[in-house]
């Protein structure tokens, strides 16, 4: 009997997982989300009140920023070494889209139809500068951790020499530069247009 064996692009099996978790609060939606409007409305105006006092100190808010973004990255490359970094980069797409599908709804809940605004208005403009960070260590790690489960039986050993071990630290050295940027960016800009634009409407 013939055997067929699909090959889901890496690109394809992303977008897949990102729907999975767009799905999944599309349904979290539609379970816990009638009759929370005021709830939400009530903390949106804390979190807004709570943001704004927040930018008005600006000691240490780059240090804060390069700590939150930095995490999940640093969590990347050490899982790559075991057996559970593969399982924790596909997780973190199924994550993406829940997320952010959550947020966006709650924005849409708070402000109506700025909503939208609200919600750019708390990435832009770092985040042209965090995600292309994110991919290009999310692909480090991806092909670091395959190359290191085929490796590891055979040698048991860290191979230090080779050009793979180069890549990912030459790639994921690149990420985490263009991180700092991107909390560079958040720290001093973002603070800026959240003020002029969003806190005071």
């Amino acid at each position: 009997m013939p055997r067929f064996h699909i090959q889901i692009r890496e690109r394809h099996k992303l977008l897949i997982l990102f729907f999975l978790g767009v799905l999944g609060s599309a349904c979290f939606i539609r379970c816990v989300g009638i009759g929370m409007e005021e709830e939400i409305y009530a903390k949106g105006r804390v979190f807004f009140s709570g943001l704004a006092a927040d930018l008005a100190k600006e000691d240490g808010l780059f240090w804060r920023c390069v700590g939150r973004r930095g995490l999940l990255p640093i969590v990347w490359a050490g899982l790559s070494f075991t057996a559970f970094g593969l399982a924790s980069l596909y997780l973190f797409w199924i994550y993406l889209g829940f997320s952010m599908t959550t947020a966006l709804w709650v924005a849409m809940v708070f402000g109506g139809w700025r909503g939208p605004f609200y919600f750019w208005g708390l990435l832009f403009p770092q985040y042209l500068l965090y995600v292309p960070a994110l991919l290009l260590i999310y692909t480090s790690c991806l092909q670091w951790n395959r190359f290191w489960r085929i490796r590891r039986a055979p040698v048991r050993r860290l191979p230090v020499g080779s050009p793979q071990l180069r890549r990912f630290f030459a790639r994921n050295l690149l990420g985490f530069m263009l991180i700092v940027a991107g909390a560079y960016v958040e720290s001093q800009w973002n603070p800026w247009l959240l003020k002029k634009i969003f806190i005071k409407m």
